[in-house]
């Protein structure tokens, strides 16, 4: 049976940074049935939950994560990847589902604006993911999933 990995938040568990989810009947399904892992790579990398809010910017060319008062939290956001992806390795997953908009799991993330808009490029775990061959799948892709 083909495993994924999915946002800990879609599981329903409370880990984005303002301590909410982004529960999702779908995803909760799957990991009932055994087919789904939830995982959090921002408290896998040691962030607390609260934390503060956090965007993916281009800063001279580099893309990092940046909160709301201006720090700086780029390391973290790859640490945690590298250790998601390193539990995709070790579980031979293939598959991941991650929230939409998020610094980390996006397919497309916030600009670092904090003003709502979205760039064209990905969060940090999602872009590692994807870079290292697994297919990954937007929460927006599973509206019409109950």
């Amino acid at each position: 049976m083909e495993k994924y990995i999915v946002s800990a938040c879609l599981a329903g568990l409370p880990c984005r940074y303002d301590c909410s989810n982004k529960e999702n009947q779908y995803v909760k399904s799957l990991i009932k049935d055994g087919i789904a892992i939830p995982l959090c790579s921002e408290q896998l990398a040691g962030l607390s939950t609260p934390r503060e809010a956090c965007e993916c910017k281009i800063v001279n060319g580099e893309k990092r994560i940046i909160s709301k008062s201006g720090k700086d939290y780029t390391e973290y956001f790859y640490k945690g990847a590298d250790i998601v992806l390193k539990f995709c390795k070790e579980n031979n997953i293939k598959k991941a589902i991650l929230q939409k908009n998020s610094p980390s799991c996006g397919l497309r993330t916030y600009d670092g604006t904090f003003t709502g808009s979205l760039a064209n490029y990905s969060g940090i775990t999602a872009q590692v993911l994807k870079e290292n061959g697994i297919e990954v799948i937007s929460s927006e892709e599973l509206n019409n999933k109950k």
